[in-house]
């Protein structure tokens, strides 16, 4: 097995938020590598691994036989459409935008169950999906940062618990994520490179203090992330 693919470390990151022993649903799960790996190394007990198109579905299928991992089945689907609570207890929606992740989230009811992690990793909007998590009722258990290809990536691990999902004005923009790790700086450094650029259009705009607010809050991420470098 090992000598076939290893994962990236996006992907990495999310295998290791998936409890041992999990039925896992990988939704969107292109080659399947996610299930695949982590049911090669005995640390899932099945998996769903589920794509909207029939080609990434395909090559899933291929990787799936070619590895002999048992216990993964493959579906088309729209999201969770096809997959049944009693399937799955660990849910991944890695490698899409938060706004795609938030409305799959938002049809699947079935997550508010007790016991459902929600393993998310976006690909973009990251501010708008912890928005919505925590609009919703879901608290954010915990938040790490991968760099994979010269890009900086986070990875979100949630669940259904309204009295902890708290909060605060960083929370938009940072998570739970720590910056005592190179990778979790880089995403905070990004971070307050995005709000100074939005910042930027703001001013452009006559939104003077908005822009105030947003510049406000890139100088205390970057505080965090300095004090974390020394």
């Amino acid at each position: 097995m090992d000598h076939l693919f290893e994962l990236d470390p996006r992907l990495r990151m999310c295998a290791g938020m998936v409890r041992p022993g999990a039925k896992l649903a990988d939704i969107g799960t292109d080659h399947a590598y996610l299930p695949v790996w982590l049911m090669k190394r005995g640390l899932i007990s099945s998996a769903v691994a589920v794509d909207v198109r029939p080609g990434p579905l395909k090559r899933a299928e291929e990787n799936i036989a070619r590895c002999g991992a048992e216990h993964i089945v493959t579906r088309i689907s729209d999201g969770l459409s096809a997959v049944s609570p009693q399937e799955a207890g660990d849910i991944v929606l890695a490698g899409m935008g938060g706004e795609l992740i938030a409305r799959i989230i938002s049809e699947a009811d079935w997550l508010r169950l007790d016991n459902r992690r929600l393993i998310l990793q976006p690909m973009t909007r990251e501010t708008e999906l912890r928005l919505f998590l925590q609009r919703e009722g879901f608290a954010l258990l915990r938040e790490e940062a991968a760099v994979s290809h010269g890009r900086v990536y986070t990875a979100m691990l949630a669940r259904y618990d309204p009295g902890r999902v708290g909060g605060g004005e960083l929370y938009p923009y940072i998570g739970r994520l720590s910056a005592e790790s190179a990778a979790g700086r880089a995403y905070l450094k990004k971070q307050a490179v995005r709000l100074r650029r939005r910042a930027g259009g703001c001013l452009a705009e006559g939104k003077r203090e908005q822009a105030a607010e947003l510049l406000r809050i890139a100088e205390q991420i970057d505080k965090i992330r300095e004090e974390n470098e020394r």
